[in-house]
């Protein structure tokens, strides 16, 4: 029984694991044994197989291979390398227990069931007890051992886990088994290290059928009939070797409908090619090369699109990613941060309700010395009631009791890029409150709606600052706001916008060049301006 959630510390070790998988060596999926232990869960409403190989593991080259793709500079992938002799310890005691492959069968019915159907073929002589043992203690150490809707057993030489609606169909094992001949499927995408292919059952054919709506030109062949009549299969798998790669096929009921799935997808690469996102991120000299690379062919029925040509020099490769990497990685970092923002600003808000007045920017003691941090106290907004209660709130942040809990700093209050690891760990967070006598979170005065005479829609609540002016979380001190240049400690080089909230709970990108005076307009609650938010990004 596990936790429909992961706990935060765990939550990258355990997509390490998935992506390890992913990227793995293994070409033992195809074998017939795996696939013979997987026939006896097929029902006939199961409408597409996704699976991995764990028999063959190089995490290590993984790694690195992410790492000369330009991912090194995330903080999930720093985590990743850090848990990895973890990772590989577990993958280990998987192998030992008799596991190969795995695989999760896909059913409409998983919706109403919350949950999908995963099975994992044992080795011949395999304990079978022994297996599920294991499997359980993996799944509890990487999903934080709580309790939740989700069963494992064992039957025919497979270890079987699903929500207990299904659970009880996959333990009985009465419904009838599909007559479908797959072969054709699992030997054009099923020896990669994981894949996905959907075939669909009548009932979902149907659906699909009668739900596709029209598409404009030059996407009109893309209709119900082709889907769900003209169709047979699509899959995908991926592989990591020497020369790794990702395959696409799609199987089609005759040749006219072959062709009509490469038109569409040569008049969908036509307009991506010249899109101007497209453009932004590829050089302009290595567009032409990328797109002759995936062109789709087709074979008879069958149509197919390799990366196998992208792949074969890695080097090239690397350089042709790297843009697009980078922009990417920018772009997440500031979602990660306007998400964060947005959970901090609803506890506040949630904390004014319970409170009829905002978080002071931090709690005092008797005789008026400075204690806890407003993010101490919004712990209990942000599902981190646990942690509160820990602290001795009538003790200040660097009491011998208080300061041991600055590096259990929840992962809400931490800056996502790759470089901020250590930084994190420490326990500084770059998430602050403009600090001043008069303004919201003044500690001298508890403001509520009520005292925001300007609008909480005029009003600045919550600012992720540069990186370098990060403070300790639990430490009384955030941006300490200069009324003659109220952009001190903002601006740094290399920046153009900053994230924050406005005490409505809505969500911008400041830009930085907006003027001073139109800057203190939004941030002192009480002076009668009239801002305008045309200069505020949303």
């Amino acid at each position: 029984m596990f936790s429909n959630s992961l706990k935060p510390n765990r939550f990258v070790a355990f997509a390490g694991l998935l992506t390890s998988f992913i990227l793995s060596q293994a070409t033992a999926i195809a074998q017939d044994s795996a696939r013979s232990g997987l026939k006896d869960f097929l029902t006939k409403d199961v409408i597409g197989i996704a699976y991995i190989d764990i028999a063959n593991m190089d995490l290590n080259a993984s790694m690195e291979l992410m790492g000369d793709l330009g991912f090194d500079g995330t903080l999930n992938f720093q985590r990743m390398k850090e848990q990895l002799p973890e990772i590989e310890k577990d993958i280990a005691a998987l192998k030992d227990a008799g596991f190969a492959q795995g695989y999760a069968l896909l059913r409409t019915s998983d919706f109403q069931a919350r949950g999908t159907s995963f099975v994992f073929p044992l080795k011949e002589n395999a304990d079978a007890a022994n297996a599920n043992k294991v499997l359980v203690r993996i799944l509890e150490k990487y999903r934080g051992g709580q309790p939740q809707n989700f069963q494992t057993g064992s039957r025919d030489g497979a270890i079987f886990a699903a929500a207990t609606s299904q659970f009880e169909r996959l333990k009985n094992g009465k419904d009838e088994s599909s007559d479908k001949d797959l072969s054709d499927m699992w030997q054009a995408v099923g020896n990669g290290s994981a894949g996905l292919f959907v075939f669909g059952d009548e009932d979902s054919r149907r659906v699909v059928g009668e739900l596709m709506p029209p598409l404009p030109e030059p996407f009109a062949k893309l209709n119900s009939e082709l889907i769900a009549e003209q169709t047979k299969w699509i899959g995908i798998s991926a592989k990591l070797d020497q020369k790794p790669t990702l395959n696409i096929e799609i199987e089609a009921n005759n040749d006219e409908a072959a062709t009509a799935w490469q038109e569409l997808i040569e008049n969908g690469l036509k307009i991506a090619k010249f899109a101007p996102q497209v453009r932004d991120v590829i050089p302009k000299s290595e567009i032409k090369f990328v797109f002759n690379a995936i062109a789709p062919k087709r074979n008879g029925s069958r149509v197919s699109m390799s990366a196998s040509k992208l792949t074969e020099d890695l080097d090239r490769l690397a350089k042709i990613l790297a843009p697009q990497v980078k922009a990417v990685r920018k772009s997440a970092v500031r979602v990660q941060k306007m998400n964060s923002v947005r959970q901090h600003i609803l506890a506040m808000l949630n904390y004014e309700e319970a409170n009829r007045h905002f978080p002071t920017q931090y709690s005092v003691d008797d005789d008026g010395k400075p204690l806890l941090s407003w993010r101490v106290h919004v712990l209990p907004f942000l599902d981190q009631k646990e942690l509160y209660d820990q602290f001795k709130l009538e003790e200040p942040w660097d009491s011998e009791h208080n300061v041991k809990l600055v590096k259990k700093m929840p992962q809400i209050f931490w800056d996502m890029r790759g470089e901020a690891l250590e930084s994190n760990r420490k326990g500084l967070t770059i998430f602050q409150v403009p600090a001043g006598e008069g303004l919201v979170f003044d500690a001298a005065n508890k403001t509520g709606f009520g005292d925001l005479t300007d609008g909480s829609s005029n009003t600045i609540s919550i600012v992720a600052m540069p990186e370098e002016k990060a403070v300790l979380w639990t430490k009384p001190v955030d941006w300490q706001l200069d009324r003659e240049e109220p952009w001190k400690g903002l601006k740094v080089d290399g920046i153009e916008s900053v994230v924050v909230s406005l005490c409505d709970g809505s969500i911008h990108n400041l830009p930085l060049s907006m003027k001073a005076e139109e800057l203190m307009k939004f941030i002192d609650p009480k002076d009668g301006n009239v801002v305008d938010h045309q200069l505020m990004e949303r």
